[in-house]
């Protein structure tokens, strides 16, 4: 499937950097007051560094799986909008009814990050792999 690791090691590094500075930028600068009372603001960097590399793993994985021979901006951003519901969602979901959160924070974090994974999967298709 894959004939060159070292692009597709690239790709991986450079999806998940591209979404953690975009999540560092929206989390802890342009919407910091929306996340202040939910306690959702990326204070372990590092950690988040490396699951952003394991998210941009998985997308670079099953990319070629779901999109067969495609690679077009539009559908990078489809792919990762699908996978930002599919990633954070259903987890949000069910601690809102765990720990009583605003069923509006969850739908407006669902929707950030179908954006934040929506430019991954941009960055994505346009590296070299």
């Amino acid at each position: 499937m894959r004939t060159n690791i070292k692009k597709f090691t690239l790709s991986i590094l450079l999806c998940g950097i591209g979404m953690w500075i975009v999540a560092g930028l929206w989390h802890n600068l342009i919407m910091a007051n929306l996340y202040k009372d939910v306690h959702a603001t990326h204070d372990g960097i590092g950690l988040l560094l490396v699951a952003y590399f394991v998210l941009a793993g998985f997308m670079a994985y099953l990319y070629p799986f779901i999109y067969k021979g495609k690679k077009t901006v539009i559908d990078g951003l489809k792919f990762g909008m699908l996978i930002g519901l599919l990633w954070v969602f259903p987890h949000d979901l069910a601690m809102a009814g765990a720990h009583d959160t605003s069923l509006i924070y969850v739908i407006k974090n669902g929707v950030w990050h179908m954006v934040e994974q929506g430019i991954g999967g941009i960055i994505l298709v346009t590296c070299p792999h």
